[in-house]
């Protein structure tokens, strides 16, 4: 049985994992912000371990001596105005980095580090890691390279850690809420019906369409919730280059529930009450408009894949983060269908995580609770069958 059990979603908003130590069978989050720093050798000698969560210190040190700083540490002053989100390139161009760092932070908090600066920290894992459909192509590369980092060591935190990998699985992202839905169904129903997945996230949008049990058509976007976020900074007082992605996306997600958001990031820009309320104001205007453009956009991006598909549809199966921006819109469009919206899986992640379960973030894990499942009971039944000899 391996030590940790992890499913890792490389997010360009939020890098999220749900892992587990087996023999406690407790289901945890880890969150790692998408923010990259890189660090000199004289900022790795000037270094030091915070006393914080793992995840919110998070830095690899690599074999030359330079390194890279993760997530929340990189707001602070020292790395602020050197931050980057990568938002252009691959995620999996830094997401075995990301991944090193998620699973250096997970040994932290299950207690599997050595005390002992001169000591190597070794434990083992079943992970699985999702990838968009865009970079389906080049999930060999990225599979051997992460394998290739975590059996030769990475040091996280000034600490050195190698990894036994048990199982290194790779899924698209948006299979899990189809595997779950083919266990909610019968395998005749399941075959009898036309199922589209919709997956709407931070940079990409996909789209999965199956018939008779096979997929008859696959195509993935990334004019996803960034492209509205870039348009209502673009015609807002916002600023993005002074604001942690995550909060920025955040504050224009609930802008139409949660005002105050934007008027927290708008609050050193404009001090004066009254001509903060009318920047709020406009950034309200702003957000409604060009939420009208992008589902437009989307709305013909569907159109363009599913052609005369689309009346054909029976079930969507919808999640991913931004797709409860779109609510309304997703259910008119496809009103002569079920609308699924993660097939209930939110409501699984709200009872283990003590989350609201109509909230933004349950629906944000629902892909990854899915395969979790899915790698949690591989894991357990694969060690029971070696237990039983068969």
């Amino acid at each position: 049985m391996p030590d940790i059990i992890a499913v890792i979603d490389l997010g360009k908003s939020l890098e999220k994992s749900i892992w587990t130590i087996p023999s406690i069978r407790e289901k945890q989050l880890l969150f790692l912000e998408p923010e990259i720093v890189s660090l000199t050798r004289e900022d790795i000698a000037n270094i030091t371990r915070e006393n914080a969560d793992p995840e919110k210190d998070a830095w690899l040190v690599f074999p030359d001596g330079t390194g890279e700083a993760l997530g929340f540490v990189t707001r602070t002053s020292r790395y602020r105005n050197r931050r980057d989100i990568a938002k252009d390139e691959l995620k999996s161009l830094h997401g075995v980095n990301r991944c090193l760092a998620i699973l250096g932070a997970i040994a932290e908090r299950a207690q599997l580090t050595n005390n002992s600066d001169s000591e190597e920290t070794k434990f083992s894992v079943a992970i699985s890691v999702l990838l968009p459909l865009s970079e389906w192509s080049t999930r060999k590369e990225f599979k051997q390279e992460l394998l290739t980092a975590l059996q030769s060591g990475f040091n996280f935190r000034g600490k050195q850690y190698r990894v036994s990998v048990e199982l290194l699985d790779l899924k698209p992202e948006g299979l899990g809420v189809l595997m779950r839905r083919q266990l909610q169904l019968p395998k005749a129903v399941y075959r009898s019906r036309a199922i589209l997945c919709l997956i709407m996230g931070h940079y990409n949008n996909s789209l999965y369409l199956y018939q008779g049990g096979q997929k008859i058509v696959d195509d993935c976007t990334s004019s996803g919730f960034h492209q509205l976020i870039d348009a209502v900074v673009a015609e807002t007082a916002l600023d993005a280059s002074n604001v942690a992605s995550n909060d920025l996306a955040e504050a224009i997600y609930y802008a139409r529930s949660k005002p105050d958001l934007i008027k927290a990031l708008l609050w050193q820009k404009v001090k004066d009450e009254e001509k903060l309320v009318q920047q709020v104001e406009q950034v309200l205007s702003v957000v409604e408009k060009v939420s009208a453009d992008v589902w437009k956009s989307t709305q013909s991006w569907i159109d363009n894949n599913l052609g005369a598909n689309r009346f054909k549809v029976n079930e969507v199966l919808v999640s991913g983060g931004a797709s409860r921006f779109f609510r309304r819109e997703i259910e008119e469009f496809f009103s002569g269908a079920d609308v699924l919206w993660s097939c209930q899986i939110n409501q699984l992640v709200g009872r283990d995580f003590q989350l609201p379960c109509e909230d933004a973030m349950a629906y944000r894990l629902a892909d990854s609770y899915s395969v979790f499942e899915w790698l949690d009971n591989l894991s357990q039944s694969t060690y029971s069958s070696l237990a039983i000899g068969a």
